[in-house]
């Protein structure tokens, strides 16, 4: 039986992601239906983890596309501060789960307007680890970042570049579409490790 490719978005839903709640809730709603639309739909399992400094939730855990719950402004209200690290391990231990050790093809991708500041529970260190041992597994990790230096964030999480979106919060909802691109790319590779995930020369900074 083939396994099925994993794929996670860790998305932020702290206070400063309020200017962009509406783009955020439309583009991420866009992108689920992109991927639901997409011959390979079948071929992945979803997870969705919100995160701010009241709460670290992961939600639609590991389900088939038609199962995501969409987003609206009832479950989606940003608030508090930004765990960042917290997530991200809140994430790949979830995803830990259902691997259990073994080769996996499974895409991670964090979203985030701000810079950690509120992680009780990991570490940059202890996240950089955790990435480079997934990698080894054949984990695929993607950044975006809005209205921050998304390369030096990635950088410091051992994030390819080829795998770094830096983008303006403005631009959000344009920003998911891409993203629902590459993502669809990823998945009808079989889930192949790549670090040229947004495959788009602009991707890279100036």
């Amino acid at each position: 039986m083939k396994n099925k490719v994993l794929v996670s978005f860790i998305l932020d839903e702290t206070g400063s992601m309020e200017v962009v709640k509406q783009q955020t809730i439309s583009g991420f709603n866009e992108y689920i239906q992109t991927l639901r639309k997409d011959k390979n739909s079948k071929d992945m399992l979803f997870t969705l983890t919100k995160f701010n400094s009241d709460k670290v939730e992961v939600v639609s855990d590991g389900v088939a596309l038609e199962e995501v719950v969409t987003l609206d402004d009832k479950n989606y209200q940003p608030s508090a501060l930004t765990p960042l690290y917290d997530a991200i391990g809140a994430t790949i231990h979830s995803l830990e789960s259902k691997v259990k050790g073994k080769k996996q093809a499974a895409l991670v991708v964090i979203q985030t307007d701000g810079e950690e500041n509120a992680s009780k529970e990991f570490t940059r260190e202890k996240i950089f680890t955790l990435i480079d041992d997934k990698k080894k597994l054949g984990w695929t990790f993607a950044f975006l970042g809005a209205d921050i230096d998304a390369w030096d964030a990635s950088a410091k999480l051992g994030i390819a570049i080829g795998n770094t979106m830096n983008y303006a919060s403005a631009d959000t909802s344009k920003t998911l579409r891409g993203m629902a691109t590459a993502t669809v790319g990823y998945v009808s590779s079989g889930g192949q490790q790549t670090t040229n995930y947004f495959h788009t020369e602009d991707s890279e900074p100036e």
